[in-house]
């Protein structure tokens, strides 16, 4: 639980004074506040909310889904000396296959408004928090849409569809031509389940921020030419005529047919957060973005009574009790393509650096992971170090720590997909780690020792501290 910041500065030589005259001191009624971006897939494009009823998100902890498997008739040959006969020797009975979402990730930490906070400050603070509690829950939903598919993914390794986009490609302007390349493994569809084919309509691109321009520039050519490019340059799009709406919905335009919306950093990092990772792992990584069919990818969000306003128990003031409930469910990894400029797969890399260990990995929120913590205490010496005092345990202490690995590097490591790379150089200083025993290694002045901490629900968190002779 946050604690409130207690301060009182109210000494006359902290106020404003204008060539040795104290001038007044006011607050614009008027604030600047924060900008969230809206819901990015919608209208049954990379992801299907129909399949779950409001009341369903609402009540139930599962939804089940019926699925009628297509029968697998073969044609054959009347008059033939097997199977030839007025009427076939075939018979078949109707099959289901059903799948499920849950609907158990929730966003509802309580807002505290005292009075006294109300009074001294001219701003509608409980308007301005249920907008920006709104606001920030569409990114938290981008987040869990995009981790789900990228989730599952992950988890199919050799069997999943991805399509590299290197660095050559876009020195040669094709960029264009692997983004149709990978909708095209759409059209593919995913015959174990009976689709021939994913909807051309149900798709949807969806790229981080940091990439557009690469994929602005590498378009032009393929969209059009250079008599296309002024148009293209002037309103920001891909594609001749498309008017962007980023911070709506992040739509930049259209490519092969495909809607592309990017991906707000903020919503991305909820991304990494719901797979388990740290929050700076996309951005930060080979990741391009994904194309996605809404047929293979589910949602369920409860509308009803999101944000309350009732008196504050503990004196004068308002809490405001937000009540968000969704689930986010991919059924068919097929009707997802990943984009990368590699073949990055996190989910590979952790198992590659524990590769006994058997974590159980889902979707889930940041708030319910278990991440190292407690209260570090560090030896360390040119010689190795000792790390104690910290475990990745839940809220009865329990500790569900799979496995600590450590690297030595010039800088702290953030990211999974860092680390990996530092861990398996040729040359690395890099072994593993148990708590409370000293671990033999060549350390430097100015080295940062990063620990890397796996829980048995998959997920990876970071302890580090640099060594000062």
């Amino acid at each position: 639980m946050a604690k409130e910041t207690i301060s009182q500065i109210l000494s006359p030589t902290n106020a404003t004074y204008v060539n040795g005259v104290s001038a007044e001191r006011r607050f614009a009624e008027a604030t600047l506040k924060a900008m969230f971006q809206k819901l990015v897939e919608k209208d049954g494009k990379g992801v299907n909310d129909s399949w779950v009823k409001e009341d369903d998100a609402t009540h139930a902890a599962q939804v089940f889904v019926n699925r009628i498997i297509p029968v697998a008739m073969e044609s054959r040959e009347m008059g033939a000396n097997k199977n030839g006969a007025s009427y076939s020797a075939n018979q078949h009975y109707t099959a289901t296959e059903t799948v499920a979402i849950e609907l158990l990730q929730v966003l509802d930490d309580p807002i505290l408004i005292p009075r006294a906070r109300r009074d001294m400050i001219p701003t509608d603070l409980v308007a301005t928090h249920m907008e920006l509690t709104s606001a920030r829950f569409a990114t938290i939903l981008n987040g869990a849409t995009a981790g789900s598919k990228l989730l599952a993914s992950y988890l199919a390794g050799d069997d999943r569809n991805h399509t590299e986009i290197t660095s050559s490609d876009v020195t040669n302007k094709e960029v264009a031509l692997r983004f149709m390349e990978a909708n095209s493994k759409l059209d593919e569809g995913d015959m174990e389940h009976g689709i021939d084919i994913f909807p051309e309509e149900s798709r949807i691109a969806v790229i981080k921020v940091g990439y557009r321009p690469t994929l602005l520039g590498a378009g032009v050519l393929t969209l059009g030419g250079a008599n296309y490019a002024y148009d293209i340059l002037a309103k920001g799009g891909l594609n001749q005529g498309a008017t962007p709406t980023k911070r709506e919905d992040g739509f930049i335009g259209t490519i092969d047919g495909v809607d592309v919306h990017v991906l707000s950093n903020e919503s991305l990092a909820h991304a990494s957060q719901f797979m388990g990772l740290p929050k700076e792992e996309l951005r930060a990584s080979d990741f391009i973005g994904y194309i996605a069919s809404s047929y293979a990818n589910a949602r369920g969000v409860s509308s009803s009574d999101r944000l309350k306003v009732v008196d504050e128990i503990n004196g004068q003031g308002v809490r405001i009790l937000p009540y968000f409930k969704f689930g986010v469910a991919t059924w068919y990894q097929k009707g997802v393509v990943t984009l990368g400029k590699s073949d990055y797969n996190p989910i590979a890399q952790i198992k590659a650096l524990f590769p006994s260990a058997n974590p159980v990995f889902k979707l889930k929120s940041a708030g319910s992971r278990l991440v190292v913590g407690g209260n570090a205490v560090w030896t360390k010496a040119t010689t190795g170090f000792t790390l104690a005092g910290v475990s990745v345990a839940d809220d009865n202490g329990v500790d569900h720590k799979l496995g600590y690995l450590y690297v030595v590097a010039d800088k702290q490591i953030k990211t999974l997909d860092e680390f990996y790379k530092k861990y398996t150089a040729v040359g690395a200083v890099s072994g593993s780690v148990t708590i409370g025993s000293a671990v033999t290694c060549t350390i430097a002045d100015g080295d940062y020792i990063n620990v890397l901490a796996l829980a048995d629900d998959g997920t990876i968190s970071f302890i580090s501290s640099q060594y000062t002779a």
